[in-house]
């Protein structure tokens, strides 16, 4: 294998670097989501059901700091070394905790959309008077936030799908922060 430079600006060669392909990415994802969608699902049932607020904010709190934290405290979340990917910089070096924030902002200006949508929804007299999760959850599509929303849901899988068009599967996002994610055969 070829050794390369992992940014060009960079003049440190390492050793051949495998970054991590989409496929990798998404069931790394898909197993993050498995990990804590029992969890955060739980705390919103509880907050419709109960009509807790706390509930539903705690719930948003965790998802919006699971991965920023995992992949600036331990390089990766629990999907992520499942996958054996790590999140580094153009030095190699794991990210640390500033730079994993900077590569997540889009999913915690997500999350943050969430949490104003929370607060919209218990200020509801229709929440108050619900009777049930299905009902709840067919207000929240009348929230103000629903819209914007759906609108950076599109924007996050558009910066997910921009991978394709980089030759070290960089994100949107993770061109942002400079970080690329690679096999941790890479590592080695």
């Amino acid at each position: 294998m070829d050794t390369e430079f992992l940014d060009s600006t960079n003049l440190n060669k390492f050793r051949s670097i495998e970054y991590a392909t989409f496929l990798d990415r998404f069931l790394a994802f898909l197993l993050d989501f498995l990990i804590t969608f029992g969890p955060i699902f739980y705390l919103v049932y509880l907050g419709y059901t109960q009509k807790n607020l706390m509930f539903l904010l705690i719930s948003a709190v965790l998802g919006m700091l699971y991965k920023p934290f995992m992949e600036g405290i331990w390089g990766a979340t629990l999907g992520k070394m499942i996958m054996k990917i790590t999140v580094v910089d153009s030095d190699m070096a794991t990210v640390g905790l500033g730079q994993s924030i900077l590569k997540n902002t889009i999913y915690i200006v997500s999350s943050v959309l969430g949490i104003l949508g929370h607060f919209w929804l218990v200020g509801t007299e229709r929440f108050q008077e619900s009777e049930g999760y299905m009902e709840v959850a067919a207000i929240t599509q009348d929230s103000p936030y629903s819209t914007v929303t759906i609108i950076w849901m599109v924007v996050i899988i558009g910066s997910c799908f921009a991978m394709f068009a980089s030759d070290k599967g960089q994100t949107l996002h993770d061109r942002l922060a400079n970080t690329f994610c690679v096999k941790n055969s890479s590592m080695e």
